[in-house]
């Protein structure tokens, strides 16, 4: 906190929104930080050594390229098509809001389409783009379809409300169904613009964990984990939460279990399957709980979210080895923590 900066250090430049220092507080608050014994290996329980720790997160917000179509057909079904992906992080749930959002029908009378390179230009999945880039291209998408429906509707654009698969203004309502004939669609376009140059754009985040060390073997387990995290609008609380989850036993995994073995003569690595290549399980993950603060970030685009993607696996990690620090005074900067790297550094047990 006392380094909290007033601008982007290296760049010069005003911060979108940033409340890094919200989510350290909030973090610290919920898990009982003020508990925390700061000299290591101090707190015991049976034969393990107990530390907590924790660490800054933060993730850029890059927004690129993207284009959308919608159509309203005579049916009511409005049917969303561009050439986006959906690796399982809710790209269709998602796209299938802001349409039933933003033209007042339910999330049932929506068809998200996506994945073929037939339709409109799409950012895809990864780095945290996705669901700002297609989702503001949608966004921009419904805007123009809403202003052809009002028109149609002898209605203004600007105070036209959708809702039950109609738009009223005043007193007049009308059927969307009635309006568009025998179909009527829209483009919308998102691409990035000065916002990206002008302001520093990131997620940010607070990761807080517990660990135990065995006084006699150096193997560590981490006991609970807790993420606050801050990320513009959240379009989708549950998915955003699963999401963040996930990052954070990506960090666990990082942190005491993954390594590649490189084969130096022909670059080829050896433990390339689940049998020596090891990742956390489900006995693995202790109790895990990651909340969103709410936040509204108008400069990153026009839904006025921020990604999430690789939010949660910033920082997880370092938590973990800062409580592993704290539990029984060993700081190791390799990765993955393993015990042989702990057991000549435990404290000698009296």
């Amino acid at each position: 906190m006392r380094n909290e900066p007033s601008e982007d250090p290296e760049k010069h430049i005003p911060y979108s929104s940033r409340h890094l220092i919200a989510c350290l507080q909030e973090g610290a608050r919920r898990f009982g930080w003020d508990k925390r014994n700061p000299k290591p290996g101090q707190v015991r329980d049976g034969r393990w050594l107990v530390g907590m720790g924790m660490a800054a997160a933060t993730r850029g917000n890059p927004l690129l390229l993207s284009k959308a179509n919608v159509r309203l057909d005579p049916d009511g079904i409005a049917t969303v098509r561009m050439a986006m992906t959906d690796i399982g992080t809710g790209t269709y749930t998602i796209l299938a809001q802001i349409a039933a959002e933003m033209l007042g029908l339910p999330t049932e009378r929506v068809r998200v389409e996506l994945g073929d390179t037939s339709f409109p230009q799409a950012a895809g999945s990864g780095g945290s783009w996705g669901a700002g880039s297609s989702g503001s291209a949608l966004f921009e998408a419904c805007n123009a379809l809403r202003e052809k429906l009002a028109r149609t509707a002898g209605m203004d654009p600007a105070t036209a409300r959708f809702a039950n698969g109609s738009i009223a203004s005043g007193e007049q309502s009308r059927k969307l169904t009635d309006l568009v004939g025998a179909g009527m669609d829209a483009d919308g376009e998102i691409r990035p613009g000065r916002n990206n140059k002008d302001f520093s754009q990131q997620s940010y985040g607070a990761h807080f964990a517990e660990v135990g060390v065995d006084a006699d073997t150096g193997e560590v387990r981490v006991r609970r984990m807790l993420g606050v995290f801050t990320a513009g609008r959240i379009l989708n609380a549950k998915t955003a939460r699963s999401q963040a989850i996930g990052g954070m036993v990506f960090g666990v995994g990082a942190a005491l279990h993954e390594e590649m073995t490189l084969d130096p003569r022909f670059g080829y690595f050896v433990n390339h399957d689940l049998a020596e290549y090891h990742v956390p399980v489900h006995a693995d993950i202790p109790a895990i709980d990651a909340i969103f603060l709410a936040e509204l970030d108008d400069k990153s685009n026009p839904l006025k979210s921020k990604g999430i993607g690789e939010l949660g696996i910033c920082g997880a990690g370092a938590s973990i080895a800062n409580a592993i620090y704290n539990a029984c005074g060993a700081r190791i900067r390799d990765y993955p923590i393993t015990l042989d790297k702990l057991l000549s550094r435990l404290p000698v047990r009296a």
